[in-house]
């Protein structure tokens, strides 16, 4: 509530400042992974202003008028890969935001995130389990070359899609099997499945005659970090199949690229290098603690030490394109 009330505010000060702007909210008040202490990102779509130079103009003429605000103070950072503006209160307990302009795709993938939250009530506990330990143990800042929330969130959806029976369908895979009717936005085709109908025979499909998956949400989480810390050595993490989009190539030397669900070949994690090494290490840590039976509490210290035992899981096979276009989008499942 109180998020759409600070929409509707934004909605009306904009009103005055850029003539046609829509704001349209994204991330976690779209995708499901909203709290209290959130953020708000916002897009503010104006049809004209269709380059770099002049979206960071509107931007200057919104800074103009928000820094009038004596509650919020403006902070441009026009030098970002998405130039914004962070405007946020001057005292603690209200809403901060981060406004850019027409940035639509990615308001696009918060709302294909946020049907997959919706698909099954483990995906937004897990989530927000992952972002505290991403941030408690220092790897969740893309900005220091560690892991986004958006890269996190996407590798859960492919772990979830993998499990036996699996968790979740592939949302884009369903829409192209069925040959839904393209949606581009910005010249992408961001087609993706909405049909509870469609989504359960898929389900049904998948499950081959299975019960559904009634994991814990425990259990998943502890077994997210095996599979990332132990299992997954190489390969492009993908909750699609993009062969039909993108020829085959070798990916031993791709390590936690995380690639985008509708700009295919675009890597949203951006891990730097030398960064692996401390990603893996804390996969481990997460692991070796939740199998011993250590509260997730421990797992978020910064302080906590463990001695990892010897991994009793072997090499693994690279995890290959997500989904499937075709009714047998199994066939391309890691073992």
């Amino acid at each position: 509530r109180r998020c759409r009330i600070f929409l509707k505010a934004l909605q009306q000060q904009l009103d005055g400042i850029v003539e046609g702007a829509q704001v349209m909210p994204f991330g976690s008040a779209v995708n499901g992974f909203w709290t209290a202490s959130s953020d708000v990102d916002v897009c503010v779509r104006v049809p004209r202003a269709t380059t770099r130079a002049s979206q960071i103009k509107v931007l200057r003429d919104i800074s103009s008028e928000l820094g009038r605000i004596e509650k919020y103070q403006v902070e441009p950072r026009f030098g970002a890969q998405v130039p914004i503006l962070h405007w946020s209160p001057r005292r603690p307990g209200m809403v901060a935001c981060d406004i850019s302009v027409n940035n639509v795709l990615a308001v696009v993938n918060s709302r294909l995130l946020g049907q997959y939250v919706r698909l099954d009530h483990r995906v937004r506990t897990l989530g927000l389990c992952l972002k505290a330990w991403a941030q408690a143990r220092g790897i969740n800042d893309r900005s220091r070359g560690t892991v986004s929330s958006f890269a996190l969130v996407l590798m859960l959806i492919h772990f979830l899609q993998r499990r036996t029976p699996a968790v979740l369908p592939s949302l884009q895979d369903i829409a192209f099997s069925l040959s839904l009717e393209p949606d581009f936005v910005n010249g992408v085709d961001c087609r993706y499945c909405a049909d509870a109908s469609q989504i359960h025979a898929e389900m049904e499909y998948l499950r081959a005659g299975r019960p559904p998956n009634q994991e814990s949400s425990g259990l998943l989480l502890m077994e997210f970090f095996r599979y990332f810390g132990h299992e997954y050595r190489n390969g492009i993490i993908r909750i699609r199949d993009t062969r039909s989009q993108l020829p085959p190539f070798d990916e031993t030397g791709s390590y936690l690229v995380v690639d985008n669900p509708f700009e295919v070949g675009k890597d949203v994690a951006n891990v730097d290098g030398s960064q692996h090494d401390i990603i893996q290490k804390e996969l481990r840590r997460a692991w070796a603690l939740l199998k011993d039976g250590r509260p997730f509490a421990e797992v978020l210290r910064s302080s906590a030490a463990v001695t990892e035992p010897p991994s009793s899981f072997g090499p693994a096979g690279t995890p290959s394109s997500g989904g499937g276009a075709s009714r047998r989008r199994l066939e391309w499942k890691p073992r």
